[in-house]
């Protein structure tokens, strides 16, 4: 089962983690972390992490290579992206490409193995 949360310095880039960063990926691109909903304790986002990064650097990080990743996988990254990231049906998909439901399907999970991995692919 997919945990709910990953704190930054978990991510290895495994399937459910670029899962939950794609869905989590306009609050990345504004330079914040998610917040974890399932304990009390508040992660601080204003103050400076690390050696010298600000607090947004992290999360703008992790954004722009899944942004990268996604581009390169073309429109596979772009359907992966509409049915994680904005709750877009596979059928309604298949409808707006114009291509049958299993195709769609099978471009989701290309574009997922594509996407994650603890590298960059190289093209």
């Amino acid at each position: 089962m997919a945990k709910l949360w990953y704190a930054p310095r978990e991510i290895q880039f495994t399937r459910e983690q670029v899962l939950w960063l794609i869905k989590n990926l306009p609050t990345l691109r504004e330079g914040y972390w998610p917040k974890d909903a399932s304990s009390y304790v508040e992660i601080p986002t204003g103050k400076r992490r690390g050696k010298g990064k600000a607090y947004f650097e992290t999360p703008v990080e992790y954004a722009a290579e899944i942004e990268i990743r996604l581009e390169r996988a073309g429109i596979d990254g772009l359907i992966l992206e509409a049915i994680v990231g904005w709750d877009k049906s596979e059928a309604s998909m298949a409808s707006y490409l114009r291509m049958p439901e299993w195709s769609i399907r099978k471009r989701y999970k290309r574009a997922l193995m594509y996407v994650a991995s603890w590298r960059r692919k190289v093209k």
